[in-house]
């Protein structure tokens, strides 16, 4: 866990040597049991959250993303239903790493809607002093798995992470993002079309319960 608040904002810096830890693989959960995907190529994934009942009671919202698509301003919700959620936190010790996905719901009531959330995902690995993101992805589902907007090369997205730090309830986390996005017809195949592109501009917060955070 980190010693105390980051407040200087870093630069998303791609460090090949731990590429696989985000590009090639992913830990996802599905009603708290942790599964280690092959990111947007598992059609299994796919399947699975698309079969998912969109539940309506009793969430928990421990965080927000806030994001313009194409001009339009719109919030997502970081959602749990008791200690289930699609959104986590993993610290991988060897790699002195932690691993975020932070999957926003269209609305506060749900937690497993897949069709129009979004999806931020990146990693934050600790090099001396400093914390430094890597590995950043952003996936707007506009239908689920079927179709949406991708943006996951170094290239394609300017990430700030501005606080990273422990408190009472959890752990913390702000930051902000800029992406130019490519659609892709077959979202989980990972496939994109160059020509079409959507900026997408926006920030994220979110206190991270202790129930959603990971050790491996």
């Amino acid at each position: 866990m980190p010693d105390g608040p980051i407040r200087d904002d870093f630069a998303y810096t791609n460090f090949g040597l731990f590429d696989f830890f985000r590009r090639d693989y992913r830990v996802h959960f599905i009603f708290g049991v942790p599964m280690f995907l092959s990111r947007y190529r598992n059609t299994a994934l796919a399947l699975a959250l698309s079969l998912m009942p969109t539940f309506s009671v009793a969430q928990d919202a421990f965080g927000t993303l806030t994001a313009r698509l194409d001009g339009v301003e719109r919030t997502w919700f970081l959602t749990a239903l008791e200690e289930e959620s699609q959104s986590f936190g993993m610290t991988v010790t060897a790699a002195s790493m932690k691993s975020f996905s932070l999957w926003g719901q269209p609305t506060a009531e749900t937690v497993a809607e897949v069709k129009d959330s979004l999806l931020l995902g990146f990693d934050v690995m600790t090099v001396g002093g400093s914390k430094i993101p890597l590995n950043v992805s952003l996936t707007y589902l506009a239908d689920g798995w079927k179709s949406g907007w991708l943006a996951n090369e170094e290239d394609q997205i300017v990430f700030s992470l501005t606080t990273l730090e422990e408190v009472g309830g959890g752990l913390f986390v702000e930051g902000s993002f800029t992406a130019a996005a490519h659609y892709s017809d077959t979202l989980v195949s990972g496939q994109v079309d160059p020509s079409q592109t959507m900026q997408i501009e926006g920030s994220f917060s979110a206190t991270l319960p202790k129930a959603l955070l990971k050790d491996q």
